[in-house]
C-alpha cells in the first residue's frame, strides 16, 4: 500500500490548496515588480521626452506634427 499517509500528515486536499496558493501570490508579487518597473520606465521616458521638446523650442527649432 504505496497511497498510505502517516498519521498527522497533510491531506492531499490542503497540499493542492497551498500549492494554488503559493502560486497565486506569486504571480500577483511578479504583476506588482512589473507594474512598478514599467511604471518607472514610462516616467522616465515622459521626463526625456518632454527634456528634449523644451530644449527644441528653445533652439527655435519647429516641433514635428
Amino acid at each position: 500500500m504505496a497511497l498510505m499517509q502517516a498519521p498527522g500528515g497533510p491531506s492531499p486536499g490542503q497540499t493542492c490548496a497551498l500549492i494554488l496558493i503559493f502560486t497565486v501570490l506569486l504571480q500577483a508579487l511578479c504583476v506588482a515588480v512589473t507594474y512598478v518597473y514599467f511604471t518607472n520606465e514610462l516616467k522616465q521616458f515622459a521626463e526625456t521626452d518632454c527634456q528634449r521638446l523644451m530644449s527644441g523650442q528653445q533652439r527655435g527649432s519647429v516641433l514635428p506634427p
